[in-house]
């Protein structure tokens, strides 16, 4: 009966996170959903206007382009197929543009279902406990139904562990069948340990266990340092690692033009072998390897915002995994306990004979918890190195927490904490957190794509004060359309806000304006600024607002809060600012 209503429940929550994909989801969790892929595809594939951030510097590149034209690459060239076979009119939109890419990433999502249920198989945990577990949390059914490079780290995780998990076991058995299987499965570990460190090199510290285990492991599943063995599977890693690297580095240095920006360069006469390959390796780009020497610069890391080495210990595990990591935490410390007593006892003897009376399937237990925890706390400790620390960076652990989780009957009596956690997390990245800007992008499409009979004659400023960055190819806006400009202020003093808006308000009063010809200057900035916006030098009116948006950069003050018409803390504003057009003379 329990398990009839965990795979009822699993059903249930994954056909939530496909509808509410679509709804869509209005929270906005961090600039780097957009501008990590679908703002630079929509660029390249649909020719819309785009802003490149630094990433994607040609110069320097410093994020590999493979992953980014497989995801958002695709959904976007299935959209402009759609749109150029006029079948479907007006489907190149807002909500197009947003929820197509989206809804790709929530498909690949369900590779972790897939992955987790067979790793609890092996590891003698309650699959369809593991999976409501994984379909019930906030990180799936938020983080993973968006285009977060992190959502390709967890999948690729999570088939590494399960590649590792099934070559261990088939090793175990050691039947001359089973050598071929496990030969490919050597192929697949090597091409998803490149495709995971190209995607993010972050992925090395949720590889170093699975990969420790995997080289370390003889066919029992016992640790042992065996040097043939250990050599024997690293170089059968070699050919699919060098022909996946072949692969990503090829790809961004054509995308990247840095393999082609001089022909000529390997169409000279005298070429010898060296030389060109030289010449090669010197036009090829390593998108990682620059990634990393930009983040080993403290001024770098300093710039994106800099934490205590204790942020991913102590805030972000349960900001996104709450009690789940409160469990493992005890299950850690019990377990390290447990170990130091029996050392500290001095009764070898006696332990030895205990062993041999424990049943096999409890001693292997004990060794996938080891494991497990291992898994989950080892990645903590080495991105707690670096000082930039976002709860997103840790989201691949979710895998072995759910089937650590799962495996203790304790946490159906959680369950109650867990529905209750995981719901606030849901409507707080889901919904709140910058939830008005992305309503506000869709309101802001409509009025540039509204029915004019001289649209090219409306001239539109829109800036944006302490909100996220705007992705720009939601306004749905050609490259070369001139007459949109979006200026992005961030969290600028409003000092800034007075002389832009003031700026824009000279140049208008210097230009000559037909009778169908107007300028328009619109300010979008969350209620909690308002009163500064007040204290401007010109003239505005409220056109829009979008309820809710919560806005941690601007806390709502609880007194303002709790008062009337408190609400304008948690909403979105588009201002219309006044403009006194100066009419041709006759």
């Amino acid at each position: 009966m329990h398990r009839m209503a965990s795979k009822l429940m699993w059903l249930v929550l994954g056909v939530v996170r496909v509808l509410w994909c679509l709804a869509p989801q209005t929270g906005y969790i961090h600039p780097d959903e957009f501008f990590q892929s679908p703002e630079v595809m929509a660029g390249d594939i649909l020719n819309l206007k785009t802003y490149r951030t630094w990433e994607f510097n040609t110069s320097y590149p410093s994020r590999s382009i493979l992953f980014p034209l497989i995801t958002s690459g695709f959904s976007f060239t299935t959209l402009k197929a759609l749109h150029n076979s006029g079948l479907f009119d007006k489907i190149l939109n807002g909500y197009s543009l947003l929820v197509f890419p989206r809804c790709y990433l929530t498909c690949v999502s369900f590779i972790l279902d897939y992955s987790v249920y067979h790793l609890a198989c092996l590891w003698g945990a309650d699959p369809w406990d593991a999976l409501t577990l994984l379909s019930g949390s906030h990180v799936v059914l938020v983080f993973y139904t968006r285009t977060f490079s992190n959502v390709i780290e967890a999948v690729l995780f999570a088939l590494l562990l399960l590649l590792v998990a099934m070559d261990i076991k088939q090793a175990s058995v050691a039947s001359n069948p089973m050598r071929k299987e496990s030969g490919k499965k050597k192929h697949f570990i090597g091409i998803v340990l490149v495709s995971g460190f190209f995607n993010r090199p972050t992925f090395i510290g949720y590889a170093l266990i699975p990969m420790f285990r995997w080289l370390f492991c003889d066919q029992k599943g016992i640790l042992q340092f065996d040097l043939r063995r250990i050599m024997k599977r690293f170089f059968g890693l070699l050919s699919s690692v060098i022909a996946t690297s072949f692969l990503f580095i090829v790809t961004d240095a054509l995308y990247f033009g840095s393999l082609l920006s001089e022909r000529a360069w390997f169409l000279k006469d005298g070429n010898n072998i060296y030389t060109l390959f030289v010449n090669i390796s010197q036009h090829l780009v390593l998108t990682p390897v620059n990634l990393i020497l930009y983040n080993l610069d403290q001024k770098s890391l300093i710039a994106h915002g800099s934490h205590p080495w204790f942020t991913h210990l102590t805030v972000n595990s349960f900001l996104l995994f709450g009690g789940l990591h409160l469990s493992a935490v005890t299950t850690g410390v019990k377990t390290m306990v447990s170990k130091f007593a029996c050392k500290a006892s001095g009764h070898t003897s006696h332990k030895d004979n205990l062993e041999n009376k424990l049943p096999a399937k409890l001693s292997m237990t004990t060794q996938i918890t080891e494991y497990l925890l291992l898994v989950y706390f080892i990645p903590i400790v080495i991105l707690s190195m670096f000082s930039h620390q976002e709860p997103r960076y840790i989201s691949p652990l979710i895998v072995p927490l759910v089937i650590l989780s799962a495996s203790k009957y304790k946490m159906r009596s959680w369950k109650v904490v867990i529905v209750v956690f995981n719901l606030l997390g849901s409507v707080f990245f889901g919904c709140l957190h910058q939830g008005g800007l992305i309503p506000c992008l869709s309101y802001l499409e409509k009025v540039l794509h509204s029915e004019n009979p001289l649209p090219s004659q409306t001239e539109h400023n829109l800036v944006f004060y302490h909100t996220y960055m705007p992705p720009r190819y939601l306004l749905n806006i050609k490259s070369d359309e001139k007459f949109v400009r979006i200026i992005d202020l961030g969290g600028s003093d409003v000092s800034f806000l007075n002389n832009t808006v003031n700026e824009l308000l000279d140049n208008s009063a210097s230009k000559h304006f037909g009778k169908n010809q107007e300028i328009n200057i619109y300010m979008i900035a969350p209620g909690t600024v308002q009163d500064d916006i007040k204290n401007c030098g010109f003239q505005w009116k409220t056109v829009a607002s979008f309820f809710p948006h919560l806005t941690m950069e601007d806390p709502p003050d609880i007194s303002s809060l709790l008062s009337e018409g408190g609400l304008t803390q948690l909403s979105l504003y588009i201002f219309k600012v006044h403009i006194k057009l100066k009419q041709p003379e006759h």
